[in-house]
């Protein structure tokens, strides 16, 4: 079966059950399962909740543990803030499609045609975003909406939050809930993304396991902060009534106390007094050190360390910085290296499917570059050292330590400022003839060129022997010949003598080259 027949093939067996069911949306661009999130006071989030809420997702019910990770990420700004460094480390980076082993002119092209159609669709950096939700949440679920016609590509990307997902009790595979009745997912629809940040099931994989709970006794802090500044320096308020006095007068004299400090006056019976007693003492700081306590454990849980999160005068200096940087790196390409192969499987591989670009065992790779950006001044001294020393470069490795792209054919060039391309002679020309005869394949090269210097040096050297002869037939004896013949050599040979000599010697290099 040739390839274009099995391509044939395989767009009819993937067109006939698949196709019909991507026409469909499944879940939508929105969502409408009424199970909402407790927006009410951050007291939802409290060691008790979370505890039930774990509990739950551990048996595959992660709908409430969903939605307390929705708080966190809301609430906590800190932890927001830290969570979209990570996310922007990978997404801000460029990616390619890789096309596959010893890949055919077809495969290249049909690859360049398929990152076109990738980088066509609306979107679709948004989608990689998305993607990344699954670092702090243990998975992701983005559904395709796919555009009919002549190419079969996503028309956009629908995210679903994960408090709309359930884990099934036999197979454990991802179920979306409608109405709470669980279905599958249909085959081509979905992006389903697993991200492990730590060992275990799924459920208890996602990072927000750990950052709850320290979000949680943060907000315990700052709400007790928030007290303390609300009585911040205002006087206790003791009001006192005498005994026998029905509930009513009571509240009235409590409604009173509690009003004094905002409205500055106030009336009671003449049996009833209000007493002011000294404000204690008492320092915001302390609520402030609680605070940053659990924010540098939520940084070094999301990014490793605090150097890069937060400076304090002290311990930020630029060398540990440094060091932290580079365990973020570590961490970006973790992320990098569990996000390429989900695209790769469920979007670029639909795709070629589908259109039947590519067959089941020839799939290009969606890639992420992760290269990071070099100190050219340092790696040219490198080269022109190592150069010096004799080492033998490859000039395209060169290209890619440099981070600077080769030229084209046919592109021009940049040259250093003066210089210019000498115009060619004509001994230029005929080096060019020989190494022409070379490449040719021409049996003997070595004969070849012997007999191209002949034909080149044939007149000149005919020259000298006329003379050498003009000089003996004048000669009266053997020694006045000899007188004559040097008193020809050392005269100038000329421009076309010197000429036919360096080609000689270059045909030579030449030659020497070609059979190495």
């Amino acid at each position: 079966m040739t390839i274009k027949e099995r391509m044939a093939a395989l767009v009819e067996k993937v067109s006939g059950s698949v196709k019909r069911g991507l026409q469909e949306m499944q879940a939508g661009p929105r969502s409408m399962q009424g199970n909402t999130n407790n927006y009410m006071s951050v007291t939802t989030l409290d060691p008790t909740t979370l505890a039930q809420a774990f509990a739950q997702a551990d048996m595959g019910y992660v709908t409430d543990q969903a939605a307390l990770f929705e708080l966190v990420e809301e609430q906590d700004a800190h932890v927001y803030a830290e969570l979209a460094k990570r996310r922007r480390a990978v997404t801000g980076r460029q990616w390619q499609l890789k096309p596959p082993r010893d890949a055919s002119q077809s495969e290249l092209d049909r690859t360049a045609e398929l990152a076109d159609m990738l980088r066509g669709i609306k979107g679709f950096s948004d989608f990689r975003y998305d993607m990344t939700d699954a670092i702090g949440k243990g998975f992701v679920a983005i559904e395709i909406e796919w555009r009919l016609g002549s190419e079969w590509v996503p028309k956009c990307f629908h995210f679903e939050p994960q408090r709309n997902f359930r884990f099934g009790q036999d197979s454990r595979e991802l179920m979306y809930v409608r109405s709470g009745i669980e279905e599958e997912l249909l085959p081509f629809k979905w992006v389903k993304h697993f991200h492990t940040s730590k060992s275990g099931y799924i459920e208890s994989q996602a990072l927000f396991r750990v950052l709850a709970w320290a979000s949680a006794y943060k907000f315990y802090n700052s709400r007790d902060m928030q007290r303390f500044l609300e009585v911040y320096g205002l006087p206790l308020r003791l009001g006192k009534y005498p005994a026998g006095i029905s509930a009513g007068q009571r509240n009235e004299l409590l409604k009173a106390v509690r009003n004094i400090g905002n409205d500055g006056a106030g009336v009671v019976p003449a049996n009833m007094t209000i007493d002011f007693i000294q404000a204690q003492g008492g320092e915001v700081g302390d609520f402030l050190d609680a605070v940053r306590y659990w924010e540098a454990k939520q940084s070094m849980a999301i990014l490793g360390g605090t150097l890069t999160s937060q400076a304090d005068g002290k311990t930020a200096t630029n060398a540990l910085g440094t060091v932290h940087n580079e365990v973020r790196r570590e961490i970006m390409l973790h992320d990098v290296e569990q996000n390429d192969p989900t695209v790769t499987h469920q979007v670029v591989r639909p795709i070629a499917l589908l259109n039947g670009m590519f067959p089941e065992d020839r799939m290009p790779v969606y890639e992420t570059d992760t290269t990071e950006a070099v100190d050219q001044k340092v790696v040219v001294e490198v080269l022109e050292k190592a150069t010096a020393l004799g080492m033998q470069i490859d000039v395209a490795w060169a290209h890619g330590a440099l981070q600077i792209p080769r030229a084209a054919e046919g592109a021009e060039v940049l040259r250093r400022a003066g210089s210019s391309t000498p115009a060619p002679t004509p001994a230029d020309a005929a080096l060019v003839r020989l190494a022409a005869l070379a490449r040719a394949g021409a049996g003997d090269t070595t004969g070849a060129y012997a007999a191209q210097l002949a034909a080149l040096c044939a007149p000149i050297e005919q020259a000298q022997i006329q003379q050498i002869a003009a000089a003996v037939a004048e000669a009266g004896d053997f020694a006045d010949a000899l007188e004559r013949i040097e008193a020809l050599a050392i005269k100038p040979a000329g421009k076309e003598w010197g000429e036919a000599l360096a080609l000689g010697l270059a045909a030579a290099n030449l030659a020497g080259r070609g059979e190495v």
